[in-house]
């Protein structure tokens, strides 16, 4: 509730009552018990069977539903917490399309939602997979910044997608989920006796189980988010290559960092622990790089 109301609200971020916030919040914690009841049964079936290599078929199962959820969640969850209509700005339209021409990619849904009944910060995504892709604009990215920024931003996840960022992400998540479950599984094992259980499957070990595999995540952390900037330097290139909009690039990073108060320039340790995008200092001097190599 602290940090997403009343921080949220108090640095003017949030646009929520808390009837609104906790209405949200109900939904979201249904639409979670529908989508990790079915895992977690899945999980403990698996440890009861096969109490060694359990995390080899609830590996594949987990990367199968995490593709699965891709295709699916745009048309079956986000409608569930945004409204989402054709986009009306005809010149903006305009320039998406010119740009996935460009680009080789067809897209046929350009798609607004409403993200101003949460938040003041702006986003925009390129989401789904095969029949299910489409981009999705922010209302508070359409409000507040120019035709061009938007082209900017959108070129920017378009990269991702050129670049075979997805397929990459797609492969990392296959080997994070297998290795994380294995290493997972030895400390399970290993800690188990030593706190009085008698069995991987038992019930009341499941918590440690968890809290084990957070553990490792906490620990990968920051390897997945330097692969993470590595991937967001490379889409932010593209964007400035395919456009060829510097200004309107470092302009939509200033209004990006105003609207969603990001830290300019973090601490370098923060930074390289914690973020997954490069500061936005680095992301505009990379634009002036840009301009001056034209």
């Amino acid at each position: 509730f602290y940090s997403g109301f009343i921080l949220e609200h108090k640095y003017g971020l949030s646009n929520q009552t808390i009837p609104q916030w906790l209405w949200e919040g109900v939904k979201g914690t249904l639409v979670g018990l529908v989508i990790f009841i079915p895992l977690i049964a899945v999980l403990y079936y698996f440890l009861h069977q096969f109490q060694v290599w359990w995390w080899v078929p609830v590996g594949f199962i987990i990367f199968f539903f995490s593709i699965l959820m891709a295709r699916v969640a745009p048309v079956l969850i986000f409608p569930l917490f945004y409204k989402f209509k054709p986009v009306q700005d005809e010149n903006l339209k305009h320039k998406i399309l010119s740009l996935c021409d460009r680009a080789g990619v067809k897209v046929s849904n350009i798609l607004a939602f409403n993200l101003s009944k949460t938040t003041k910060k702006a986003n925009a995504a390129f989401t789904g997979m095969g029949k299910t892709r489409r981009i999705i604009l922010g209302d508070t990215l359409i409000d507040n910044f120019s035709a061009d920024e938007i082209e900017v931003v959108f070129a920017h996840e378009l990269g991702h997608y050129k670049k075979g960022h997805i397929r990459k992400g797609i492969l990392l998540g296959f080997f994070m989920i297998f290795t994380g479950l294995f290493v997972t599984s030895v400390f399970y094992r290993w800690t188990i006796p030593a706190l009085g259980y008698k069995a991987v499957d038992q019930i009341e070990a499941l918590p440690l189980f968890f809290l084990l595999f957070i553990i490792f995540n906490l620990v990968v952390m920051p390897i997945q988010n330097s692969i993470s900037r590595k991937h967001e330097v490379q889409a932010d290139t593209y964007a400035l290559d395919i456009t060829q909009k510097p200004e309107a690039f470092i302009s939509s990073m200033e209004k990006l960092s105003k609207i969603n108060l990001s830290d300019k320039e973090p601490n370098p340790a923060i930074e390289f622990l914690f973020y997954s995008h490069p500061s936005i200092k680095k992301r505009i001097a990379l634009a002036k790089q840009r301009m001056n190599e034209v």
